[in-house]
């Protein structure tokens, strides 16, 4: 099953499904901000417009989302709620929509439209590639794939360059998974999502290395030994070799 990064994109594209992969979008997080005293400009509406761009680029007429789509927990304001209204209107006009949910996605499903398919938090799988949010424990069938693919931590990969000017950039992670006593099988590898929502990202190159996630707490993957590439698709290396650019 051919499963290809879209260059530029924190999304994946599905091809022989035709479907559009994001995890964690954030929508509402501008509106938090606000509460908390921080002002930036709401970026829903251009949020959208992409989403509804990389659908019509890829040809894709699915959509699935792993978890953390609605950012405020546990309310919803009227701000989130509009966004999540204009979003859910927007794409599913031209797209079937599925969700994985994750941690910030409780009262979701009062606000996404009855269409929308849910699945469980422990995840799902197409093919023999499994999905997850990454907050909870996969199911054991989800463990059964080849391939898990799972958001949760927003990676990014922090540096300074030459004049000391810090850098942060959006990262993909691939590592190789390891056995673990809970599972009698695990996947061969672990793909984890950059967050498609702009203000979302954590430095993953320090030390100690680490995840907020229960596959990455527990060790079931050598993030030393992950490669970290670019939405480019530029590849630094093993995240080990990477740790504290002058951070």
């Amino acid at each position: 099953m051919k499963i290809v990064p879209v260059h530029g994109h924190a999304a994946l594209n599905l091809v022989d499904e035709s479907l559009l992969i994001l995890s964690d979008l954030h929508y509402g997080v501008e509106a938090e901000m606000l509460r908390s005293g921080v002002w930036v400009p709401n970026r829903s509406t251009s949020r959208t417009e992409k989403v509804l761009k990389l659908l019509k680029d890829t040809k894709s007429n699915r959509l699935l989302l792993l978890g953390d789509v609605k950012h405020q927990v546990p309310h919803n304001s009227q701000q989130q709620r509009k966004d999540l209204d204009q979003f859910f209107m927007a794409v599913m006009r031209i797209a079937d929509v599925e969700i994985v949910p994750g941690n910030h996605d409780g009262g979701l499903d009062s606000i996404a439209p009855p269409e929308v398919i849910y699945h469980d938090s422990s995840g799902c799988t197409i093919g023999d590639i499994g999905f997850a949010h990454g907050h909870a424990w996969p199911s054991q069938e989800v463990m059964n794939s080849r391939l898990l693919i799972v958001g949760h931590e927003h990676p990014a990969f922090s540096f300074r360059d030459r004049v000391d000017k810090l850098h942060s950039e959006s990262c993909w992670l691939r590592a190789p998974m390891l056995e673990h006593e809970r599972y009698e099988k695990v996947p061969e590898q672990l793909i984890v999502m950059p967050a498609f929502g702009e203000l979302a990202g954590r430095t993953m190159n320090r030390e100690p290395l680490k995840g907020l996630g229960p596959i990455l707490r527990n060790g079931m993957a050598d993030l030393s030994k992950a490669r970290v590439e670019t939405l480019e698709g530029l590849d630094f290396g093993e995240l080990g070799n990477l740790i504290d650019l002058r951070l």
